[in-house]
Order: structure tokens, then sequence, then C-alpha cells
């Protein structure tokens, strides 16, 4: 039974859903909330397993002119193990267009009765710079001692409050990738 148990944690380790939110510039007293969804693929060694779709809720505030704050908690099933994270991260902006980011990515993952429940401290870069006067690309990657989670994307500024979201994903651990293309809406106040 507890060999069972290790089998099913490391898998669920594994195969947990992982997601950044967009990269954003947020001065003081900004603030941006939004939904991402992913759909990527997973490859487990030389195996496809399919696509599994992933929903995603994000919070962010500037806490002054260099400082954001966030919180993003995101869910998925991958063949019947119930995946979900949550970050709670700070960014700190280099210069005019680079940030340094730190946090804790908090995995929960139950598949029936079973629950297995895992905390990672996670660190990395993002970068941004604008397209045109509504556009902004940025790129970002979060390394912890599992994985690495490279995100590229676009955000498009639809109206002064609202901006829409295209990236990319690679979320990467040892023999296992989740991988794709993903979208999302957010509110700017």
């Amino acid at each position: 039974m507890k060999r069972a148990l290790l089998i099913m944690a490391t898998l669920a380790l594994m195969t947990s859903v992982a997601m950044a939110a967009p990269v954003t510039d947020l001065q003081k007293g900004q603030s941006i909330a939004g939904y991402s969804y992913w759909n990527p693929d997973i490859t487990l060694g030389s195996h496809d397993l399919g696509n599994t779709d992933a929903n995603g809720f994000y919070a962010e505030t500037g806490l002054n002119e260099n400082v954001t704050i966030g919180v993003e908690t995101t869910s998925g099933n991958i063949y019947g193990l119930d995946t979900r994270f949550t970050d709670v991260t700070l960014k700190n902006k280099m210069g005019k267009n680079f940030q340094f980011i730190v946090g804790n990515r908090s995995y929960d993952i139950s598949y029936g009765s079973y629950s297995y429940t895992s905390s990672e401290f996670i660190y990395g870069l993002g970068g941004f710079t604008n397209l045109n006067d509504k556009a902004t690309a940025y790129a970002s990657i979060l390394h912890s001692d599992i994985a690495d989670d490279f995100q590229v994307g676009v955000n498009y500024q639809v109206s002064k409050e609202v901006s829409l979201n295209l990236n990319y994903r690679d979320y990467s651990e040892d023999d296992f990738s989740l991988k794709g293309i993903g979208f999302g809406a957010s509110y700017n106040f």
C-alpha cells in the first residue's frame, strides 16, 4: 500500500498542471486580475500522452514603482488526477524591461481518496518590450528544484482596462513535459 501511494505521489507530482500569469509592468497602486487557459501536450519519456485542459486565475498589484506581489491558482485534471497549484510571487523590476521573480509554488494533487501536497521555492526572470502602443511581447523563465517553466507571449490591450493574452509555454521536468499554446484575458484597475 505504501509503495502504491509513493508511486501515485511521484506520478502526481510529474503530472502537475503548471503555468504562470503573463509578465506585466504594474506601477504603484495598479492591479490586474485575469483568467488563463492552457491546453498542453503531455510527454512522459518518449511517450505522447495526449493533452489536457488547465484553467487559471491570477491577481497582482504594484506595491511601488519596482515591486509587484501576486497570487495565481491553476487547476486541471490529467487521467483522473485532480491537480492544482498556487503561486505566490514577488517581482522586483530590474531596469526598464526586466523583473526578478521569487516565490512559492504549492502543488495539491488528489486521486479518489488519496491526496498529496508539496511546496517548492521558485525563482526566475521576466522580460517585456512594447511592440506598438497596444501590444507587449514578453518572456519568462521560472526554476525550482523539480522543474523549469518557460513562457513567451503577447499581451494586447483591447481597452484601457481589458487586455488579451496569447502565449506558448514549456513546463519540463526530467522525463516529463507539458508544452502548448494558451490564452487569457485580464482586467486592469
